[in-house]
C-alpha cells in the first residue's frame, strides 16, 4: 500500500479484492444460518450488507467522498443498518420476531467495516462470536426456555 499525492493511501487491486472477498464469504456464511431458519433477511441480504459496509470503508480510507473520516462513514453505515434492521422486526400478538435477525445484520455490517478497513483478525473474531451466539447460545436459550416452561 503506497501513498497518493494527496496523502490518501493507495490500495492495490489485490488488497481490495481480499477485503471484499472476506466480507463476501463471511457475510454469506452469516446469512446461511438465517436462511436455514427461514428468516426475512437471509443469505443475499447478509452478503450485501457485509460487502456494502466493506466498500464504504474502503472508499472512506481512500479519502474519496465528502469526508476523509472513516468514523463518519462507519456512523452512516450503522445508521443505515438500523433502518434495515427495523424493517425485519415484526410484532405479532404478544411476541416480537426478527430481533435476532436485526442484530445479526448489525453484526454482519460491523464485519464488513472491519474487513474493509483491513482488520482481518477483528473480522474473524467477530464472525466467530456471531457463530457462537447463533449456535451454542441458541441451544442454551432453548434449554432455558424448556426449563422455565416446566417450572410454570
Amino acid at each position: 500500500m503506497g501513498q497518493s499525492f494527496a496523502g490518501a493511501p493507495v490500495l492495490t487491486t489485490t488488497v481490495v479484492a481480499v477485503r471484499l472477498s472476506l466480507a463476501f464469504v463471511l457475510g454469506a456464511l452469516a446469512g446461511v444460518e438465517r436462511q436455514w431458519h427461514h428468516k426475512n433477511a437471509g443469505l443475499r441480504t447478509h452478503t450485501l450488507v457485509a460487502v456494502g459496509a466493506a466498500v464504504f470503508t474502503i472508499v472512506s480510507s481512500l479519502g474519496l467522498g465528502p469526508t476523509n473520516s472513516p468514523m463518519v462513514i462507519a456512523a452512516g453505515v450503522v445508521t443505515g443498518i438500523g433502518f434495515i434492521g427495523g424493517g425485519v422486526i415484526m410484532h405479532q400478538g404478544p411476541t416480537v420476531q426478527g430481533i435476532n435477525t436485526a442484530a445479526t445484520l448489525w453484526t454482519t455490517a460491523s464485519m464488513g467495516l472491519a474487513a474493509g478497513a483491513g482488520y482481518y483478525a477483528l473480522t474473524a473474531m467477530t464472525f466467530t462470536a456471531l457463530l457462537l451466539v447463533q449456535f451454542p447460545l441458541q441451544w442454551v436459550e432453548h434449554w432455558i426456555d424448556h426449563r422455565s416452561e416446566q417450572s410454570r
